[in-house]
């Protein structure tokens, strides 16, 4: 026999309704990049770039809980690529962003798929993937060669500078100095000596 208390908290519970969508789910916010193996790679090996922070117990727990991938072994290393300029041959040198990656060992091999027979290739349309992409290259490299060009261009040399040039190479020929025609020597110097004699 029930107590009244019991039966009391029963005959709430039973009124109030049950509460869904409390529980908290977690998605993660990093992105890992499962990358094809070397061509003599065991099949047992798998390669991961993953974010810097990234260590070996978060991959073996991404993969097992995501994928149910078992794990044995995890192996890491940075790739720290060379120093680049920041527009192809010109500007500051920088260092690009450092790449961690992974080498896992799997428990069951994982064998990459053939890739597919040209008669996939054309209903994938193969042949427009392959002419976007030339296309797409090409621009990269007229955008990649605007920036060798120098940035300023070259304007043609104004009258005057061109003229002093002319008076300079003269002045190197001749070793002497000379006004110009046009200038009044008198008349400049008269304005002068007035101001000088008070």
């Amino acid at each position: 026999m029930a107590t009244p208390v019991a039966a009391a908290v029963e005959a709430v519970a039973q009124q109030v309704p049950r509460r869904f969508g409390n529980k908290q789910v977690f998605l993660p916010n990093h992105v890992i990049a499962f990358i094809r193996p070397k061509p003599k790679q065991p099949p047992n090996l798998a390669t991961f770039v993953v974010p810097l922070q990234f260590n070996k117990l978060d991959l073996r727990d991404y993969l097992y809980h995501a994928y149910n991938v078992e794990v044995t072994a995890v192996r890491s290393f940075i790739n720290q690529p060379a120093p680049k300029q920041k527009h192809g041959n010109a500007g500051r040198y920088y260092r690009p962003r450092s790449q961690k990656m992974m080498i896992a060992e799997l428990v069951k091999p994982f064998v990459w798929p053939e890739p597919p027979a040209k008669k996939d290739r054309e209903a994938f349309d193969y042949d427009m993937y392959e002419k976007l992409n030339k296309e797409r290259s090409k621009a990269i490299d007229a955008q990649v060669n605007t920036l060798k060009t120098p940035l300023r261009p070259v304007s043609p040399i104004p009258k005057d500078r061109q003229q002093l040039k002319e008076e300079a190479a003269e002045v190197l020929k001749t070793g002497e100095w000379k006004n110009r025609k046009d200038a009044n020597e008198d008349d400049n110097w008269t304005e002068v000596e007035k101001d000088i004699k008070v």
